[in-house]
């Protein structure tokens, strides 16, 4: 017996004036800098304009603060912070003599734990600005995070391989040492932003191969094993271009997430997200929310233009 014909698989696209809905929330309600980056971004933007508005977030010692990371407003530098600094610096392209990379890789080098082979996430100066409240300095942070093996010592070593004309040999051959032995020693990456900087080392220009192909089995292994409904683990952010490397592994469920996106904009332009710590401080989580929400949607316009899902794009 013949079962029932199926349609045609109708693809939803963000329409037109969805994609300037959203645009219009970043640069109406988002950060200078989410605005700048969604200009270059889209081609109508220069990489001056976000250098500009990534300077802010620089101290004098190099490292990223200020609020960079959102959830976390000290002014003092970290090693999140300044992932996301150099993260940032590296999507536009932004070369190795550039003196605000110059800073923050000097950065790196004096802030290294050595004997672990880490970065700590943090310091205790996180706790003279308001936070999230997973974000609170504690003696047991390093057990709490993994040790700091994946989030952020990965995506920072990824960044020593993308500049390392520029990095002392002794600190590139220390990072990556500890990262061989993590690899061994992990059958699966179990925390969602373990997981994201572990993609990222994986996919950075300049990672030997032989750390690469295991680091990216990892990778492919741990993502395929954790649920999809998860909202830690959003298909377009742990593949957001079809270039990405889980893009493949996670093909069944890229368009799934991507319908699911479209749907949930807003009236006014903009993305919602699933975590909310104004509880802790009303007033400061008011300006994170904001702050997220600009980069979020800077985010979801991305790779959904990347993804081929917004009208005329």
């Amino acid at each position: 017996m013949v079962g029932p014909e199926k349609g045609p698989v109708v693809t939803v696209l963000l329409s037109n004036s969805g994609f300037h809905k959203a645009c219009a929330f970043v640069e109406g309600e988002g950060r200078a800098l989410d605005a700048a980056l969604l200009r270059y971004n889209l081609g109508t933007g220069a990489a001056e304009a976000v250098l500009t508005a990534l300077a802010a977030f620089q101290n004098p010692d190099g490292g990223f603060g200020h609020g960079l990371e959102p959830d976390m407003a000290s002014p003092a530098s970290s090693a999140l912070a300044t992932s996301v600094g150099l993260r940032l610096l590296r999507s536009i392209d932004a070369s190795g003599s550039q003196p605000m990379v110059a800073a923050a890789l000097a950065w790196l080098e004096k802030t290294f734990d050595w004997e672990a082979g880490v970065w700590p996430i943090i310091t205790a100066a996180v706790d003279e600005a308001p936070h999230a409240p997973w974000w609170a300095w504690s003696k047991d942070l390093a057990e709490n995070w993994n040790g700091f093996r994946f989030n952020p010592s990965a995506e920072l070593l990824g960044y020593l391989y993308a500049y390392r004309p520029h990095v002392p040999p002794r600190l590139l051959d220390a990072a990556e040492a500890r990262m061989r032995r993590t690899i061994a020693d992990t059958d699966v990456i179990e925390g969602a932003y373990d997981l994201k900087c572990a993609a990222r080392l994986a996919e950075t220009p300049g990672v030997p191969d032989d750390l690469r192909q295991p680091l990216s089995e990892l990778v492919i292994r741990s993502a395929v094993a954790h649920d999809p409904d998860d909202e830690h683990f959003p298909a377009l952010e742990l593949a957001p271009t079809p270039k990405s490397l889980l893009a493949a592994p996670l093909a069944e469920r890229i368009a799934p997430a991507a319908d699911a996106l479209i749907a949930a904009q807003e009236e006014d332009g903009g993305w919602l997200f699933f975590w909310d710590w104004s509880f802790v401080d009303a007033t400061a989580w008011a300006k994170a929310k904001r702050d997220w929400r600009g980069w979020l949607t800077r985010e979801a316009i991305e790779a959904l233009k990347a993804w081929g899902r917004v009208e005329g794009a």
